[in-house]
């Protein structure tokens, strides 16, 4: 599995981090890894989800380009924790991404996946979320809970003493 994302646009997070050197410091191929290692992640969610992945990238580019995003952003995140933790206390250098954010933008996005919140980009059947669209009703409760007379649950009413 190569990923969803290159090692470039990773790499993008990080404009001073040298790559193609022969002291390149973690190489190409660890960060090819990481990237590999979070697709997997991508990949078991949009498949529990029952997600076609096969040729998304032809089939669905805008599908394709947010689990690519996904992929970017959990992969730079190792890269910054491995950069981040060779620098020192010093900090980074001016203009580089924060690890941590951009690993709580991967976790957000892995959540959204699971919850389903990108089912109809990836399935237009996909049942919608928020029906309000589709039956112009409004979300809630729909009886007065006081109104014993509509009240459905007659048996536990709180100020009755038995």
């Amino acid at each position: 599995m190569g990923g969803f994302t290159t090692i470039a646009a990773v790499a993008a997070h990080y404009p001073g981090f040298q790559r193609g050197s022969s002291t390149q410091n973690p190489s190409d191929a660890q960060i090819q890894t990481w990237i590999n290692n979070q697709a997997a992640r991508i990949t078991a969610l949009a498949t529990a989800r029952g997600y076609a992945l096969a040729n998304l990238n032809v089939n669905n580019p805008t599908a394709y380009t947010l689990l690519a995003l996904g992929n970017e952003l959990g992969a730079a995140a190792d890269l910054g924790d491995a950069l981040f933790s060779m620098i020192g206390p010093d900090g980074p250098p001016q203009g580089w991404a924060n690890p941590n954010a951009l690993r709580k933008s991967y976790e957000n996005m892995l959540g959204e996946l699971d919850r389903g919140s990108y089912d109809k980009l990836f399935n237009t059947l996909a049942r919608t979320g928020d029906v309000f669209p589709e039956l112009g009703g409004i979300a809630g409760q729909e009886t007065d809970p006081t109104d014993p007379e509509t009240d459905s649950n007659l048996s536990f009413r709180k100020a009755d003493v038995y």
